[in-house]
């Protein structure tokens, strides 16, 4: 009867252990430390179960605040998007092509400043709170310029679909061959010009195709 109690009393505190969040926490604690171990590590070796080492708690803790894995990695995506909404109220021009530039631009810096972090911006669609009030910004915006939704949908999506896969494509490992370079001539002359030194360049190539389609088809609309 004794041991029995005693167990009791054991699973009882280490119950009580797990669901007391630890004062030391926050929600922005969470995010620095989580956003630190995927830079440093990657995502696929990321877990609460790390996280909680790395915060000095167990892992149920971190539940407290984050409910599960998959809000923690929404809230990490609106950590990084933040730089990206901010970009919008900055357009230099004040228009919705202009700050369709600025957030182009600001979303690319992100697969730079975060390179293994960036994939939860490609892979995860914008579901969060954060993340609906960044797109609600700048579609406002398009339709305080007169633009249709229907040119704004095709665009956001046209530009959005560029700027991931230009970054993804940035970061994966490049996968060079010396020895078919030489046997290919065209391949090597033309991958000299794909070589990192040129990626600004080429992405600002085709970024501004698409702008400037945006603009003849935005002209089109109001003229129609």
């Amino acid at each position: 009867m004794t041991k029995q109690i005693t167990r009791k009393t054991t699973a009882t505190k280490r119950t009580t252990r797990r669901a007391a969040a630890p004062r030391e926490l926050s929600h922005d604690a969470i995010l620095d430390a989580t956003l630190r171990l995927i830079d440093e590590d990657g995502l696929e070796e990321f877990s609460t179960r790390k996280l909680g080492r790395a915060l000095g708690c167990e892992a149920m803790a971190i539940y407290w605040y984050y409910p599960s894995k998959d809000a923690l990695l929404d809230a990490i995506v609106d950590r990084l998007m933040a730089s990206v909404g901010l970009s919008i109220a900055g357009a230099r021009t004040g228009n919705w092509i202009g700050a369709l530039r600025e957030v182009a631009h600001a979303y690319r810096r992100i697969a730079h400043d975060h390179p293994k972090a960036f994939p939860l911006l490609a892979t995860r669609r914008f579901a969060s709170e954060g993340t609906y009030a960044f797109l609600e910004q700048l579609f406002e915006l398009a339709r305080a310029q007169g633009i249709d939704d229907r040119v704004t949908a095709r665009f956001y999506r046209v530009v959005s679909s560029y700027c991931s896969g230009f970054a993804l494509n940035e970061l994966a490992s490049p996968r060079t061959s010396p020895a078919l370079r030489k046997r290919f001539a065209r391949v090597a002359a033309v991958s000299a010009w794909l070589e990192p030194q040129h990626l600004d360049e080429i992405f600002e190539l085709g970024l501004e195709i698409q702008l400037s389609a945006l603009a003849r088809a935005t002209r089109t609309e109001r003229a129609s």
